[in-house]
């Protein structure tokens, strides 16, 4: 299959399917005689497999477990996914304690806290508690699913 039929069939770019082939998160596709790139459904599992990592892993784990994949070292691979279970099972019991600090301070109410800046961004505040800022996002739905910002 063509790039674009690649890229349209998982909502991509056909410059994101290049560039994920480069980084070796697919295999190289096959060169026709012109130089056109063949994709398969080799390539196809392997860019749905990818974007199904990324929400439970983030991209970098989800990288290195397909490259991992796509080089022939799957014992390396099941110790990525090992090593992200391991960080996911630490966030959910943060994520845990985090609640329940939250629960004892009360709800804030938009308005209350309209007009100000929170101390930290979501990032900021995932680096000082060692979380992945998905991680904290997840429980601010949570904690508020319909946000009015």
């Amino acid at each position: 299959m063509r790039p674009v039929d690649l890229a349209r069939h998982h909502g991509l770019s056909t410059q994101a399917v290049r560039n994920y082939e480069g980084a070796s998160i697919i295999p190289p596709a096959h060169r026709s005689p012109t130089g056109y790139r063949d994709y398969t459904a080799t390539h196809a599992a392997g860019l749905a497999a990818y974007l199904a990592l990324v929400p439970a892993f983030g991209y970098s784990t989800s990288r290195r477990i397909m490259q991992a994949v796509t080089g022939g070292q799957l014992d390396e691979a099941l110790e990525y996914v090992d090593d992200g279970h391991s960080l996911l099972a630490r966030d959910r019991s943060t994520l845990r304690t985090v609640e329940a600090a939250l629960s004892h301070l009360g709800a804030v109410t938009p308005d209350a806290a309209a007009g100000t800046r929170a101390p930290y961004s979501i990032g900021e505040l995932a680096r000082h508690l060692a979380l992945n800022p998905a991680t904290l996002a997840h429980l601010g739905t949570r904690r508020n699913p319909h946000p009015t910002t």
